[in-house]
């Protein structure tokens, strides 16, 4: 086989079937888009126009998800909506609370209700942080950052809050991913080998799959939504 059969290209031609076999992540996008399953043979820009969606957005997204060096560029952010932006990311906290953090929380209450207690409280204080934290975080952004974008928009006057806004993005990302780094390590290192291996396992699974969802989630927030914001506000000045 030629070497160059292995270079995958991501472009508005791929077909999403072959983009997702390459790279699995992308999969938690199609939801969060409102792109259904069942897609056949159908390329990207196919998809993309029957279910209406910016098609700009999707590769940016994309490109996120499979390129570890990417930063979109000042003409790709002008094509995109921040409209479709913010659509996206209040998707991806839905997303988050009502279906990846539910499925993590049956794992683990089946699993705290057959450890010991001086395990299970610690687990579970140990997941209330991560929780908290999280939930923090999109309240900050659908409160403070999403209106403040809103303002910018309609012309309204700029305030302390861009400056500001990439500080403590990066802040709050950190405390996310470290706390639950620190509760999967709990469970990987520290939890006796013999206390349902199995279960313990499967959830080691969901909750490393988690963390690389929202690293991706915390690229695409440094990456797209800062640079557009930033963007704006170069414009009002």
């Amino acid at each position: 086989m030629n070497s160059s059969d292995n270079i995958f290209r991501f472009t508005p031609n791929v077909k999403m079937a072959d983009a997702i076999s390459r790279h699995h992540s992308l999969l938690t996008v199609l939801p969060r888009l409102c792109i259904p399953l069942g897609f056949g043979e159908k390329n990207i820009k196919q998809l993309c126009d029957e279910n209406n969606v910016s098609l700009i957005l999707f590769m940016m997204i994309g490109k996120v998800h499979i390129q570890e060096d990417y930063f979109p560029n000042t003409e790709e952010l002008e094509q995109c909506s921040m409209t479709d932006i913010i659509q996206y990311l209040l998707n991806s906290h839905k997303d988050y609370l009502y279906n990846k953090l539910p499925h993590i929380e049956e794992h683990l209450n089946f699993f705290l209700e057959n450890i010991q207690e001086q395990y299970s409280s610690l687990i579970a204080n140990f997941y209330k942080d991560f929780k908290r934290e999280i939930v923090n975080h999109f309240k900050y952004e659908e409160d403070i950052i999403f209106p403040y974008i809103k303002e910018i928009v309609e012309n309204k006057k700029i305030n302390t809050v861009g400056k500001n806004s990439k500080k403590a993005f990066n802040k709050q990302h950190d405390v996310i991913e470290d706390t639950l780094k620190d509760l999967t390590n709990l469970l990987l290192k520290y939890i006796p080998s013999n206390i349902m291996p199995n279960e313990r396992i499967d959830m080691l699974m969901d909750m490393y799959a988690l963390a690389s969802d929202i690293e991706k989630h915390a690229m695409m927030e440094d990456r797209i939504l800062i640079p557009y914001i930033q963007m704006l506000e170069s414009r009002k000045k």
